[in-house]
């Protein structure tokens, strides 16, 4: 008799194909707004919390690949972590178990003269080569004290889409690349990679025009904790030959506090560099930036920066947070020309997680669109094939207020993203908030927040 499995498998999956299809080939009038949401690090998984310092990048061969530090003892910046990823392959919507790249597990100390001593793996920053396909994930080895003196650089690759990671264990387990950092101007000693993803360039022209397919990662660098003053900044990690070698490229920051940072790539070829801020000296005075981002650009594909500028139409916490820049199309693709910036928003605490969409190459955010409500944390953006949109971040309230209770996958598109709220929020702010410190109005999950000014 006739199999009818084929058949019926046929009809099953013909919607969903359906689906993909239209989001890709309709108008976006036309296209319906869709927002939705899954956890991808539960509260203590696999024993380790919080999952925190996120990467998120979208394969070449269509998986998702989602990095994260998984932090043992007390969740500490210097506490042990494992180095983990989780991978979809389906949009987001369902994820493997943990992959460890790294594990705190005393292995490496031991082997290193220091039994007894657990890791401190640390910091996220993945980079995928589109024309190979190739997998790379840049991470740090932190000495583990509190006066967190100095850290180590390196790097591994998989080219089964982040399946297995190499060099193996066999061949060493990991590539050093600290030395990259030894002759640096400032006295850095504290190298962090990220976090969040790298970016591949596309749009260099004229003399530049080379150095289109140049890989390029943002890494942050302080004295130590100890150190008056740190001298926060930030250089480039950058390969032109598919990452057979890695070089340090531009210095930027040091007089503005300048750390954890993200990079895109602007449609005439300048490359912006969007951080943290921090605190520095400048002119034998003090400069606190920590409340607001610090812009760069380099007109040479990454080499050189002109002078930082703060920008204050963000406004942070006390002492800031890790946000994400992404691309997310150019006129050149017969599209709008569209960055998309991810934060929270919460002018007082770490909340309010809210994507902003800018059309000018970051001068302005018209859009603001608010994605979760309460306690949020650090992020990284992705665009998915079918041009919907991922954002990777720490969700929640947990026993510290500067990090999360779980990790969240936000899964939208454009149409959800520009869409204006159904209805006002109310008026009145809800009683009891159950995370810290919570004194703002209260606005719905999916709210266009645009409007909403800014408390004195």
């Amino acid at each position: 008799m006739k199999s009818t499995f084929p058949c019926f498998l046929t009809l099953l999956l013909a919607p969903l194909a359906a689906l993909a299809q239209d989001s890709v080939t309709k108008p976006s009038s036309e296209r319906a707004a869709f927002f939705e949401e899954k956890v991808v690090w539960q509260n203590k998984e696999e024993n380790a919390w919080p999952y925190h310092v996120y990467g998120l990048v979208q394969s070449s061969k269509g998986a998702l690949l989602a990095f994260a530090e998984g932090r043992q003892g007390k969740g500490g910046d210097a506490d042990p972590h494992h180095l983990v990823l989780k991978r979809s392959t389906d949009g987001g919507r369902n994820w493997s178990r943990n992959i460890y790249v790294e594990k705190g597990d005393g292995s490496f100390w031991s082997a290193n003269g220091e039994p007894g001593k657990l890791e401190c793996w640390t910091n996220t920053g993945p980079i995928v080569d589109e024309k190979t396909g190739r997998v790379f994930f840049f991470y740090a080895l932190n000495e583990g004290t509190r006066q967190q003196n100095w850290t180590r650089v390196f790097y591994r690759y998989s080219d089964d889409d982040g399946l297995t990671w190499l060099p193996s264990s066999e061949e060493g387990g990991r590539i050093e690349v600290t030395h990259l950092f030894a002759d640096n101007p400032h006295g850095w000693t504290f190298h962090m990679p990220g976090p969040g993803h790298g970016i591949q360039l596309r749009h260099q022209q004229g003399k530049h025009a080379d150095k289109n397919g140049r890989l390029m990662l943002a890494v942050w660098h302080r004295r130590a904790v100890t150190a008056n003053p740190r001298l926060y900044g930030v250089s480039m990690l950058v390969s032109d030959d598919h990452g057979e070698t890695w070089r340090r490229a531009g210095d930027a920051g040091v007089e503005h506090g300048m750390n954890e940072g993200r990079i895109v790539e602007l449609e005439d070829g300048r490359i912006l560099l969007n951080t943290r801020g921090g605190v520095a000296v400048r002119d034998g005075k003090k400069v606190d930036t920590q409340k607001h981002r610090v812009y760069a650009w380099s007109n040479d594909a990454g080499e050189t920066f002109g002078k930082p500028e703060v920008h204050t139409e963000f406004e942070y916490s006390r002492n800031g947070c890790d946000s994400s820049i992404q691309r997310y199309t150019t006129t050149t693709q017969n599209r709008k020309n569209i960055l998309l910036f991810s934060r929270p928003a919460d002018p007082r605490q770490r909340a309010r997680m809210t994507v902003s969409l800018s059309s000018d190459e970051g001068k302005t955010w018209s859009t603001q669109k608010l994605v979760h409500d309460g306690p949020s944390f650090y992020s990284d953006l992705a665009v998915l094939p079918d041009g919907t949109i991922g954002l990777l971040y720490g969700k929640g309230k947990s026993p510290h207020e500067q990090l999360p209770d779980h990790v969240a996958f936000a899964h939208f598109n454009l149409e959800w993203l520009e869409q204006p709220r159904d209805s006002p929020s109310p008026s009145t702010p809800r009683k009891n908030r159950s995370w810290h410190h919570w004194n703002s109005r209260p606005v719905s999950d999916g709210e266009d927040v645009s409007a909403i000014q800014r408390r004195p």
